[in-house]
């Protein structure tokens, strides 16, 4: 058996991150979505030196952040609901863009024929094949995936994979706007956007602006503690995405209304919108 070592790149880590957030919540008895991918990548990366790192950086969240762990299941469980309305509405083709080690592939309850693409670094995307090849867990879907540099031409390698932008499709932008300057995201939205047939749905998550000024600062050094660095925030994602076709509902990460009864630190301050495609006042 192929033994699995963590990405060493700090998006990478990031990732690890996430998923231990996720195992966190799977533990609740009254958890809003259980991962049995995360608990498998916990396990097979136990003795893992980068492991010991991330959980140093869990730990100091818990301390000086109480309630921003619980945004990341109520983030999990609105994206969750949204991409389950799209495939019962119809829709058969998901694409994850920066999809790090989401375990939704082996845990919801899809539709037969979805397709779902994964698109990552290529040491993202080899670890997270690697380690669904390790844990045994059936896929819920047919999964490809897709290595690529999604600060570059991302969608050569997904139409190679069998995406079919003539087909309507679900998107995914998770934990990965931020991580961008504004002109990578503008040209990642234009891709998307272009990529996207009538009746195709988009969720994403971003920043709010207050996150790149001081008010921020404790959230960002935590993040540059794993070695990455928020390059980008915004407060106009409704007006954003209008403008490339897209009609949003944009809620806070701390909103009430998506919090599933779960209270959520007003900081680090996010934004996560859901929108369908209409380009009827582009």
């Amino acid at each position: 058996m192929v033994e699995l070592r963590a990405p060493s790149i700090g998006v990478g880590q990031t990732a690890l991150f996430i998923a231990w957030m996720r195992q966190m919540e799977s533990e609740r008895p009254d958890a809003l979505f259980r991962d049995p991918l995360a608990g498998a990548m916990l396990s097979a990366l136990a003795e893992d030196p980068v492991l010991a790192d991330v959980a140093e950086v869990i730990k100091q969240t818990h301390t000086s952040a109480r309630g921003f762990p619980t945004y990341f299941a109520v983030r999990t469980r609105f994206f969750d609901d949204e991409i389950l309305a799209g495939v019962r509405g119809g829709i058969r083709q998901v694409v994850t863009l920066a999809a790090g080690v989401d375990g939704r592939t082996v845990r919801l309850d899809l539709p037969d024929g979805t397709q779902w693409y994964e698109v990552d670094l290529p040491e993202m995307t080899e670890f997270k094949d690697g380690l669904i090849a390790h844990s045994g867990l059936p896929l819920r879907c047919a999964r490809h995936g897709i290595a690529a540099d999604l600060r570059e031409d991302w969608s050569v390698p997904l139409r190679a994979a069998g995406f079919d932008p003539g087909l309507p499709t679900v998107w995914l932008v998770e934990g990965l706007l931020m991580y961008l300057t504004d002109a990578a995201g503008e040209a990642l939205l234009a891709g998307v956007s272009k990529l996207s047939a009538p009746g195709s749905r988009l969720t994403l998550e971003h920043l709010k602006a207050a996150m790149l000024q001081e008010e921020g600062r404790p959230a960002r050094e935590r993040v540059e503690e794993q070695g990455a660095r928020w390059l980008s925030a915004r407060d106009d994602l409704a007006e954003w995405l209008g403008g490339h076709g897209w009609r949003a509902r944009v809620y806070a990460g701390d909103d009430p209304r998506i919090g599933q009864g779960r209270t959520v630190a007003p900081l680090p301050a996010c934004w996560l919108a859901t929108a369908v495609l209409d380009r009827s006042g582009v």
